[in-house]
């Protein structure tokens, strides 16, 4: 009879123990989910910047051809 209550007392210490490693993993996971989500949202501000930077260049770039070809117009009339 007290091997069964040391066997169930020994499991249940194995389980209590994955009980407290469980949750202190949960809690890590937690915790690099929120920097995971701040990294995420950085990332989509730095991509939306581009983005922005993209289209002045895409424009800039438009008037100058648009200019260049004004000028060879010009120069062949």
């Amino acid at each position: 009879m007290a091997d069964k209550f040391d066997e169930l007392e020994a499991r249940i210490a194995r389980t209590v123990e994955l009980v407290k490693t469980t949750r202190q993993e949960k809690a890590q996971a937690e915790k690099e989910l929120v920097t995971a989500r701040k990294q995420i949202a950085a990332l989509e501000r730095d991509l939306e910047q581009l983005r922005r930077e993209r289209d002045v260049v895409k424009n800039k770039v438009e008037s100058l051809l648009e200019m260049l070809s004004e000028l060879t117009e010009e120069t062949l009339v």
